[in-house]
């Protein structure tokens, strides 16, 4: 899944040494790549996300392609995610949570090509949590299932 050459995604993980936390930080990375994809192509109902998601997790993806698609923007610049953590709940099910600094990721206007670039803030940065299902016995994908975005992130910043 790619995305255009003007957008660099960078995921600074540490892989968990429990294989299914390892899997399931990698399936939650490529929900972001999928996300990011399906701006990039201007698809709210592009293939990528619905693969890496269900329920909430793929309305969520959904809403924020349709919002990028209706502003006639796309994305641009450099997304960083980093401090990972992955834990295991009693269900089987992974919790998956980190950082993002999107303080040069930018949105673009499709017409005219313009970067809307913006000052870096509190804002810029993010705290995600996910809820990773476990691969069902016909898919070897863990799934995000429900996403938590906190804005103006202190932890996020300071980390």
């Amino acid at each position: 899944m790619s995305v255009p050459s003007d957008v660099k995604l960078v995921f600074d993980f540490d892989a968990p040494s429990d294989a299914n936390s390892a899997a399931a930080l990698t399936n939650a990375e490529n929900y972001i790549r999928a996300l990011i994809h399906g701006m990039a192509q201007q698809d709210p109902e592009d293939p990528a996300y619905k693969y890496y998601s269900e329920g909430l997790a793929a309305q969520y993806a959904k809403s924020q392609i349709q919002t990028m698609v209706k502003g006639g923007w796309t994305v641009n610049g450099t997304d960083e995610y980093y401090n990972a953590e992955a834990t295991t709940l009693s269900n089987k099910n992974i919790v998956v949570t980190f950082c993002r600094n999107q303080a040069e990721f930018y949105g673009k206007e499709v017409k005219t090509g313009k970067i809307l670039r913006t000052e870096e803030s509190l804002a810029s940065y993010e705290k995600y949590t996910l809820l990773m299902n476990p691969p069902s016995a016909s898919s070897k994908t863990w799934k995000a299932m429900v996403i938590e975005v906190a804005g103006k992130s202190e932890e996020c910043k300071a980390a």
